[in-house]
């Protein structure tokens, strides 16, 4: 497998979990790993609660406009995957390539910004998503995805609400990350963000201390990797949407934060941590 370290997948194969493709941080996953997939989706499911029934599956592309309307581009171009198509009408000539009215999903949340665009809301929103996201980080480390599924809650409430409502998943998926027989450590964090200005942001994203990841190992000369995060996105988000929190005269922009879980990084977690075999692994869901 070009670029790929072998010792690093050796054991994934051997204990039937994944097949490796021919580039680096794409793999085809067996139907053992959807089990474990599906055991912690269920899991995921019940911690939450806002009693979802489950969360929205979202496409693996989103709008073009989506994103240039979150101003991602803006700060992390180098992740985006565009869309082109080839021999289409618009194609420029020399170039067979032309850009279509979608870009790969780098999260999945942002499919649901859009249900609530350009309104007041006078109550906390809820959403449980989940999708194949895809950033372009091309490498060979284990757990680093290029294309890999995100299932995320978020709320869309007024600033406080959000805050805490971030800081209580913050303690809800150590809890249960912890339960399912992972060593977690909470770490603030930063995104990768780019250009000039990326350094300043990095630095005051940190210092606000908006964003924490529960960091574990997944394999076993991983020193630590992040399979969740929690993150305050203030009113960024409402900003740009057009999403405003209130009642009678008094709305501001809408807050927002997001608890996210890397599931092909977890479910990695969960093997390093308990095995090949599925059978002696924890119950991933609490009997009531």
């Amino acid at each position: 497998m070009a670029a790929v370290k072998p010792d690093a997948y050796d054991r994934l194969v051997a204990g039937g979990w994944l097949r490796p493709t021919s580039v680096a941080g794409l793999l085809n996953l067996t139907s053992k790993f959807e089990t474990a997939v599906a055991r912690l989706q269920a899991a995921l499911t019940a911690v939450d609660p806002s009693d979802s029934p489950g969360p929205l599956w979202c496409p693996p592309v989103v709008p073009r406009e989506v994103i240039e309307r979150a101003e991602y581009a803006e700060s992390f171009p180098q992740l985006l995957g565009a869309v082109h198509t080839l021999g289409s009408e618009e194609a420029v000539a020399g170039d067979p390539a032309s850009p279509t009215d979608v870009v790969l999903a780098p999260a999945s949340c942002y499919a649901i910004y859009p249900q609530v665009a350009d309104s007041t809301l006078a109550e906390p929103v809820f959403f449980d998503v989940v999708g194949h996201c895809y950033r372009q980080e091309v490498t060979s480390e284990v757990g680093r995805f290029r294309s890999f599924r995100q299932r995320e809650f978020v709320v869309i409430a007024d600033d406080g609400y959000a805050l805490q409502w971030r800081d209580e998943w913050l303690a809800r998926g150590e809890e249960l990350l912890t339960r399912l027989g992972l060593t977690i450590e909470v770490k603030p964090a930063n995104d990768p963000f780019f250009g000039p200005v990326g350094e300043f942001m990095r630095v005051s994203q940190l210092q606000q201390c908006l964003k924490f990841e529960l960091v574990t190992r997944v394999s076993a000369d991983d020193p630590g990797t992040a399979v969740a995060s929690v993150n305050s996105h203030r009113d960024h988000l409402g900003h740009r949407f057009g999403i405003r929190f209130g009642r009678g005269g008094e709305e501001e922009p809408a807050h927002s934060s997001c608890a996210a879980f890397g599931i092909e990084r977890l479910v990695l977690a969960l093997i390093h941590a308990h095995g090949d075999d599925l059978e002696v692994w924890p119950d991933f869901v609490e009997s009531r």
